[in-house]
């Protein structure tokens, strides 16, 4: 079943799977990100089509892998019926401050006297995770993200909650737990709706179409 949005207030952002209340006009606005080549793209770059577009991180295993075949595989057919579409994927692996929970007691102070978490080693892994998911996906699948700041304004405008949690002894990294909205963008950039990230592709598709539709 498709998924439209209520009229209901918004409610405030949580980590997890949970989805809005918030009507598509109190979501989203301008944005700054880079592809995994460097390039800043911002709303510019998707005017005139529709745009699928997930928060994640590419190392996720959780909803991210659900979300985004189902986003690239409803683009491919939006435009094998003449609607322009594109999928965007913006990695939120950037740990915005105050949204770090520790696992232990002391774990905070413990962190203070190690590197940052996202420098060194783990920020190569991470953009390696990058450029491996838009290389698994060949040119369907834009890959994006953005200094702590331009993710911050980004996460906010479209209310994405994002919990950024340490690796347990053994763990070979860090996880994040965050809210799996797959949002739909007009033409003209605007949030026309979302779904949850495991809306089935068909499903997708019909609704952006009715969108379409509704738009004339």
């Amino acid at each position: 079943m498709t998924t439209f949005p209520t009229r209901s207030a918004p409610p405030s952002a949580r980590p997890g799977h949970a989805t809005h209340a918030a009507m598509p006009t109190q979501l989203g606005g301008a944005f700054d990100f880079s592809d995994v080549a460097g390039r800043p793209i911002g709303p510019s770059d998707f005017r005139d089509r529709w745009t699928l577009l997930f928060f994640g991180y590419s190392r996720c295993r959780a909803s991210c892998p659900m979300a985004i075949p189902r986003m690239v595989q409803t683009a491919e057919r939006l435009r094998q019926s003449g609607i322009a579409a594109r999928a965007l994927f913006v990695d939120i692996d950037v740990p915005p401050l105050g949204v770090v929970r520790f696992r232990r007691p002391g774990a905070a102070a413990a962190m203070a006297l190690q590197a940052p978490p996202h420098h060194g080693h783990g920020e190569l892994d991470r953009i390696a995770a990058m450029r491996a998911l838009a290389k698994k996906f060949d040119g369907r699948l834009v890959v994006a993200t953005g200094t702590r700041a331009q993710l911050n304004a980004a996460t906010q405008a479209f209310n994405v909650a994002r919990e950024h949690i340490p690796p347990r002894p053994g763990e070979m990294g860090h996880s994040i737990n965050h809210s799996s909205l797959i949002y739909v963008l007009a033409p003209d950039t605007r949030v026309a709706g979302y779904a949850m990230h495991d809306q089935p592709s068909v499903a997708l598709e019909d609704m952006i179409r009715h969108l379409a539709r509704r738009r004339g």
